[in-house]
Parts: structure tokens; sequence; C-alpha cells
């Protein structure tokens, strides 16, 4: 049974300052504090709301936690009560102020009260209106995506920004629902901040990779673009994990083609991207001497005063196609045989009528797998074996179609080339150089591949010596066939004129060894140096199997290898501890052969990932080895994007657009694997006002 309060407590007037909405009198705190439930969970200060019986004793409010599960919006916090609802809508009421009559009468009072059902209305227009917002928000999001989709998709493929709108438009018409006029952007400035979103992406990926490699190589060409400009094009070799990776760095404009010029601009490029210099061990090159010079090329420069211990490598690639062409020039003979394939060239390609007639007679002499006629090039590596199986597939259907020009038209050229073409030596020639330039050519194509690396140099030339050796031995299948064809001083039914073995013997033997003296004179032994000595003593594969001749396997070369890479150069440390690594030495190579004598590529990258803090110094040497370039071919290639980029249609492209979209287009990034996210936070900060 409650306790009675005292007569003159019950009829005990308010003060005079009135009870405040929500407050109880005495008889309300004994209820409430008599409401059912365990103890209570929480208390409140009782000093504020405290109020004393007639007997003098205090009656304590105390807070219920239960109340928050009827009244949700119930907080207590510093011995008050508030009201998140109204606390959300800034209304003017006392359980935005807090509340200090700690009883339930006063959250029902409160509750039923104008204020915070004004505050309930108003925050739930608010709650509506961010779902609105919200889920606009994701529409213009995906719309956003689809549009840097469409422009990913035009760099990938270089399709001028003009066409965006029209791209667009199409995909509107198509039903694409992510897009919308509300959420569309068709400006052409817009275009040229999505490029510039996605290549920031890229190029931030990109550096992340690069901050992690711990050494790298650089491979820079110059050339000029269509509109004139020297430009220098600039990648960097790094690894992660022991993978090697080659990664665009930039396509720049500088004023001259001068070493001191190229070799500032490169530090200003890596310096730009946070690459310290002492980093780099590795320079690619196609070997022009403005890079390579001894006193003052940019190697050299380079090497003084910023990279004590940057190797300089000859592009594979062009060493390959410069050793061809010095055997050509070199044998009098061979140099006429590529004027007149040049010149039959030009004579059909001047001149569409005599192209069709040439077609038409291939055509009647069923010749279904004929090849195109090729322009022998100076700047292209494989040009001239094309232009070579060009001629072999076309030289009857030629020689026929001559014979008709000089006799329906008494064309002189037409006469002049029959006349070379039907030389005994001619066909011949032309049977010698496929077989030789396909061995030349296979030594160069391995050279463009992306995996090549410092261990392939060596083999892929003894490959090549061999092979040429074979056919000074004996004739290659081309050849073979040409000699079991031609009887009695005829090929194909067609009369050869001058017809001389043993000339063409001399001419055959003088040729094959141009070719050989060239290719041993661009590679070598010597000049390869310290990459042949890091292929030695880290290239598991070469290691002999027997235990005595693993022990003396490479000593010389990590003598050589500890000079280069152990001894200080001027303010700079070693890379590794020349006494460890002596010391380490035959426990690693135990330790790779026991592997299973992995490849150069599978050696280093077990240093790298698996025996780095077994071998730190090895790690390192791995680290190093992986980095350094093998070949300028990513240059060229880049030249290629390049001229594919800025045509003669689009030569008013930026240095900075350009720019871009060589960096979106190296980087080959799918449309359905690209950050999108980042992208579409970099364009959304580069203006403030926007759609999206």
């Amino acid at each position: 049974m409650s306790r009675q309060l005292s007569v003159t407590g019950f009829f005990k007037k308010p003060s005079s300052g009135g009870l405040e909405r929500g407050e109880k009198r005495g008889s309300d705190v004994l209820e409430d504090n008599e409401e059912g439930g365990p103890a209570v969970t929480a208390v409140l200060s009782a000093a504020p709301g405290a109020k004393a019986t007639s007997s003098g004793k205090e009656v304590r409010r105390e807070y219920r936690v239960q109340w928050e599960r009827e009244f949700t919006w119930l907080r207590a916090e510093g011995g008050k009560m508030f009201c998140d609802i109204c606390r959300r809508a800034k209304a003017n009421n006392g359980f935005v102020k807090g509340c200090t009559t700690i009883q339930k009468s006063a959250l029902n009072d409160h509750k039923s009260s104008h204020s915070h059902i004004e505050s309930c209305a108003v925050v739930n227009q608010s709650v509506q209106m961010e779902k609105h917002v919200e889920k606009s928000q994701v529409a213009c999001n995906e719309a956003l995506k689809t549009q840097l989709k469409v422009v990913l998709h035009m760099a990938n493929t270089s399709t001028p920004s003009h066409q965006y709108p029209k791209l667009i438009h199409l995909l509107q018409s198509a039903g694409c629902p992510n897009l919308n006029t509300a959420h569309t952007y068709t400006h052409h400035d817009t275009v040229y901040q999505m490029e510039e979103a996605i290549a920031a992406t890229i190029t931030s990926a990109i550096d992340d990779r690069i901050a992690s490699s711990r050494y790298v190589g650089v491979i820079v060409d110059e050339t000029t673009n269509i509109t004139v400009e020297k430009m220098l094009i600039t990648y960097l070799s790094l690894q992660q994990n022991g993978e090697p990776e080659t990664v665009f760095m930039g396509n720049y404009a500088i004023p001259s083609g001068t070493a001191e010029c190229i070799a500032a601009k490169i530090k200003d490029v890596l310096s730009g991207r946070g690459v310290a210099m002492s980093r780099v061990v590795g320079l690619g090159s196609d070997g022009a001497n403005v890079m390579v010079g001894r006193k003052n090329g940019v190697a050299q420069q380079l090497r003084q005063n910023d990279c004590p211990y940057l190797v300089n490598i000859h592009c594979g690639a062009h060493r390959t196609a410069l050793a061809a062409r010095d055997a050509s020039k070199a044998v009098r003979e061979i140099d006429a045989y590529v004027t007149t394939v040049n010149n039959t060239y030009t004579y059909y390609k001047n001149s569409p009528i005599r192209t069709h007639r040439l077609k038409e007679l291939q055509k009647e002499m069923d010749e279904h797998d004929l090849l195109s006629l090729k322009q022998p090039s100076a700047t292209r590596w494989l040009s001239l074996e094309r232009a070579v199986k060009g001629m072999r597939a076309n030289w009857v259907a030629l020689v026929l179609e001559l014979e008709e020009e000089e006799a329906a038209r008494d064309c002189p050229v037409a006469k002049g080339l029959r006349r070379q073409l039907q030389k005994s030596t001619f066909p011949a020639l032309t049977h010698l150089l496929t077989d030789v330039l396909s061995v030349v050519n296979r030594m160069n194509l391995t050279f463009q591949k992306e995996d090549v690396n410092i261990s392939s140099i060596q083999p892929v030339v003894n490959m090549t010596l061999a092979s040429l050796d074979d056919l000074i031995s004996e004739p290659g299948v081309a050849e073979r066939k040409f000699n079991e064809a031609s009887q009695d001083g005829r090929f194909c039914g067609i009369t050869l004129t001058q017809p001389d073995a043993q000339a063409f013997s001399k001419l055959r033997s003088q040729y094959l060894a141009e070719i050989t003296k060239s290719v041993k004179k661009r590679f070598p032994e010597e000049h390869l140096g310290i990459i042949a000595d890091l292929d030695t003593v880290l290239n598991a594969s070469r290691y002999p199997t027997a235990d005595s001749a693993l022990k003396t396997h490479g000593l010389e070369a990590l003598e050589r290898v500890c000079d280069q890479y152990g001894s200080p150069r001027g303010a700079a440390a070693p890379l590794v501890e020349n006494d460890r690594m002596q010391r380490d030495f035959l426990p690693m190579k135990r330790v790779l052969a026991g592997s299973g004598n992995p490849s150069f590529r599978g050696s280093c990258r077990l240093l790298i990932t698996s025996l780095g803090e077994m071998f730190p110094d090895f790690r390192a040497l791995a680290e190093v080895a992986l980095v350094i370039p093998v070949s300028s071919v990513a240059a060229e290639r880049g030249f290629s994007l390049q001229n594919k980029i800025k045509t003669a249609t689009r030569s008013r492209l930026s240095e900075a657009k350009a720019q871009h979209l060589m960096s979106i287009a190296s980087a080959a990034e799918s449309i359905d694997t690209f950050d999108y996210t980042q992208a579409s936070a970099l364009f959304k900060s580069m203006r403030p006002r926007r759609k999206v």
C-alpha cells in the first residue's frame, strides 16, 4: 500500500515559479518509484530533482533504462533527460535544454506536446529528403561511372573527344539505364577533365608500385612528333615481389636533343614522381651517341653526378637491326637487291592500274596465298624480311606483268625492273635472304618481348650464331626449294639471265660471313660485362650439378659484382656487403640448387620473396638485376602510340592532353576492373559546381 502524505503536504501550493511542463507533484514521484520492475538500472543526480516529504525524508527520482525501450528518442546525459528528435529538429523546449524532472509522466507529457509532434514531422521530412537525395546521388554516381567508362574506352581506342556526345546519345538511344539528360555531361571541357581524372588514378597506382620497388631502371628515347616538336619519352622498369614490370612515365617536349638537356629532363621527371636518382641502376636506350657517349653521353652524366651504380644497356633489338643493316651495306649486291625491291614497290604503289593488273594476273594463276608487296625501311626492324617474303611470293607474277607492260606500252621502267628480276642472282638472293633474315629476326623478336631479361642475351646470340653457321654449311629450307625448282637456267617456267653459280656461291659466302661478323660485333661477349656476371651469379639453371663444381662456380663473376656494387662511390653507400656476400655465396647456390635450379627470373623471385632475410645481399642483387632494361622496345611502342594519338587531324592536341591519353592507353586498363570510385572523386573535386 502507498504511504499517505501529510495533509499539509497534500494541500501545499506550488512555488511562485509554478510547475514546469512535464513535472509532477510528490505523489506522482512515489507512484513512479513504485512501478513494476526490479532495482533501478541508472540513478541520476538527486539534488536538482529531489523533493522532501512531510516526514523530512528526501524522495529520490530515479531514471529507468526501461523507459528508453518505450521512448526511443530518450537520452540521459549529465543528470538530465533529452529528446533526440527535438534536438535534431532544433526545437526550443525543455527536452532540448535538458529536462530535470526525472519522471515518466514528464516523458508522456513531452511525447504529446505540440513542440515534439512538430519536431517529429520536421525530422520525418528530413529523413525522406535524405533518402531522396541519396537515391538521386546513387543515380548520379552510376551515370558518372558510365560516362567514365565511355571516356576510358575512347582513350584506349584513340577515339577523338568530339565523338563523346555522339556516343552518349547512342547509349541513351539504346536505353542505357544509367544515363539521362539530368545526369549527363556533354561539354568537351568535361571530357578533358574525365581524361585527367582517369589518368591521375592510373598514375597514382603506378606511383605506389614505383615506391615499393627499391631500385628502378630508366628507358628513354627521343623522336619528333607530327608538329615537329622534339619529344623525350620515358618509361620505368621496376619489380613487384620478384615480377618485373615496365610502366609509362611520360612523353615530354624538350628544347633540344643534347645530352645535357636529356639528362636534366630525366632528373626533373623522376624527382617530380618522387624517385630518388640513387635508386636508378639501369638505363636502356637505342645506343645513339648522345645516350651512350663515353665522355658526355646521357648515361655518363647520370653516372658521374647522380647514379653511381647505373649500368647502360644498348637495346638488343636495335643491335640486331644494326647488324643486319651493316651486313647489307657491306655487300654491294645485297644493297643493289634492296634498291630493286624498293623500286618495284614504288612502281606499283604509284599506279592503281598496274596494281590492278598484277592482282588480276595473280587470280589467273590461282595463287590465293600471295602476299602483298612491302617496302623495305631503314627505320623498321622487320621490314626487309617482309619485303623479301612479298617479293618471293610475287616474283613470277611480277615478271609476267612487267613483260606485258614492256610489250604493250614500251615502258623503259618496266623493262629495267624486269631485267633486274630475271637475273639469276635475284631469285637466288631472295631465297637466301628468306632463310637468313628469318634467323636474325627471330633474335630481334625475342628482344622485343616484354619478359626478356639479362639472362636472355647471350643464349639468344649464341643460338643465332649457331643457326648462321648451319646456313654456311648447307642451304636453308627456302634456298633448297629454289635449287630443286631451278633447272637448266629456268625457274617456275621463266628463263633466268646471266646464270653464274660460282659467282653466287662466292656472294653467298661473303654475305653469311658479313652477317655473322656483324652480329658478333654488335654483341661482343666482353661488352656484356656486369649483366653477364649477374646472370652467372644468380641464374640457378646454369649451376653445375656436382657439388665440387658448384663450389667454384661463379667466383670470378662474384668478384666483379663485388667491385661494381660493394664499393662506395662518392657519397653513395655500397648496395651490398662484400664480405657477407662472399660468405653467403655457396650456401645461396646450394639453396637454389635444392629448389630445383630455377631459371634466372625464378631465382630472383625466390631471393626477393622467400630467401631475402637469409641472403640480404643477393636479394639486393636480384632486385637490381630484374630492373636493368635489356631493350628500349617500350619506348618505340610509346612513339607508335604517340603517332596513333596525335595525328594530322588531331595535331592541335596539347602536351597535357596527349600525356593523359598516352597514360591511359599505355596502362590498357579494362573498363570492367578500373577503379571508377577514385576517378569519380577526383573528377568531382576539380570544380566546385557539378551536377554530380
